[in-house]
């Protein structure tokens, strides 16, 4: 018996969008689903930890908590990006508890195993004698890391395919010069909700007009295409400003200039992807908004935010990224507080699936990869 098979009700998330029902409440609180979760999709799917310019420096590195794993994502003497597991590989103490920072290289505050920005073991005191012990055998545990569009991707699994024929089919959204970008702002939030919540909400605008006045006011919501771009690994979409504005910000207006290479059909919308499982992409004219979702547990997650713009824009007397931040740091506080409230009633034994509306295109997109990945593919054809 397949695994769906033990839970009927998923099957229905997987019909095709006309006859398909929203996911049951239990796949948002299960503890045992969300163990499965952690080894089925983040421990085979390429992640995003962040922009390459985190790593702009040698000894620049930062830290992701992935469930029980801590990663280091550190630039080596050359400035090259790796990412290993945050553990020595003496008797397994972690090695770095700062979460981000910029050295030389890692000392175990255990028994002082002293490891290169390469993740080479440089010294291991009182070895030397030990049988058969090579300090080349013994290197940092290395995770495969690969760079898309300036973003840096891992994936613990590694027998997984490489990332450009994972993204094979994604848009060309190179004009927007994503890779020279620079971080511009960084805010982070603790969420009590599923992770899936988070990616679920991000994906369609049908709560727009009552819950984000700020937004709703510059955008027609109402004329959101749906998965315009879907693929077999993310889904997403643009979405039209309204004639009298030019970005997303509070006035709905900047005096940025547009990023270089972008062009006059970009400075109408903003593209908004999701870069299955928890990577959030969205792409305005004059500044790129990111989030990183890390789940917690299976009512938690820990979400990171991040603002690009480019070089160009910065170099301008009055250049200000002040206004797009605070806008979206209102827009996320309000999903924030929609997702915590949905997760709730996700519990309660009086909640039962519903469908989808017309606006909910992407989110059926999303919750039938989730299906078809946890349950089987079979779940389809249900």
């Amino acid at each position: 018996m397949t695994e769906w098979q033990h839970h009927p009700d998923v099957s229905r998330t997987a019909r095709e969008f006309a006859d398909a029902y929203t996911l049951p409440g239990w796949v948002y609180s299960d503890a045992t689903l969300h163990q499965r979760e952690h080894e089925k999709i983040f421990c085979r799917y390429w992640l995003c930890a962040g922009h390459v310019s985190r790593l702009a420096n040698p000894g620049d590195y930062f830290l992701v908590n992935l469930g029980p794993e801590s990663l280091i994502f550190v630039a080596d003497q050359n400035a090259l990006p790796h990412a290993f597991y945050n553990v020595c590989r003496h008797r397994g103490t972690r090695l770095v508890n700062e979460p981000h920072g910029r050295c030389r290289g890692f000392l175990c505050p255990y028994h002082a195993w002293n490891y290169g920005l390469d993740g080479s073991l440089l010294a291991a005191p009182n070895m030397q004698d030990v049988k058969g012990f090579d300090k080349s055998s013994f290197p940092l545990n290395e995770i495969t890391l690969e760079v898309f569009n300036g973003f840096l991707f891992f994936n613990l699994d590694k027998k997984a395919p490489p990332l450009q024929q994972v993204y094979s089919d994604f848009p060309d959204m190179t004009r927007f010069g994503t890779d020279e970008l620079v971080r511009v702002g960084y805010h982070d939030y603790q969420v009590n909700a599923n992770w899936k919540l988070i990616c679920e909400n991000y994906h369609e605008c049908y709560h727009c007009a009552l819950a984000h006045p700020q937004l709703h006011r510059l955008s027609d919501v109402a004329e959101f295409p749906q998965h315009e771009h879907v693929g077999r690994n993310f889904t997403g979409g643009p979405m039209a400003l309204k004639p009298e504005f030019n970005t997303m910000t509070m006035s709905g207006r900047t005096q940025r200039k547009p990023l270089p290479g972008t062009t006059s059909a970009d400075h109408r919308l903003i593209y908004y992807f999701n870069c299955y499982p928890t990577f959030l992409y969205s792409l305005a004219a004059d500044y790129i908004l990111t989030h990183y979702i890390w789940p917690t547990g299976p009512q938690s997650c820990y979400i990171e935010t991040e603002w690009f713009c480019a070089k160009e824009q910065m170099a301008e007397a009055d250049f200000c990224a002040d206004d797009a931040i605070e806008f979206w740091d209102i827009t996320n506080q309000q999903d924030w507080a929609l997702c915590e409230n949905a997760m709730q009633g996700l519990q309660s034994r009086g909640h039962l699936p519903g469908r989808y509306s017309p606006q909910e295109s992407c989110v059926h997109d999303f919750d039938r990869w989730y299906v078809e990945t946890m349950f089987g593919a079979e779940a389809s054809s249900r």
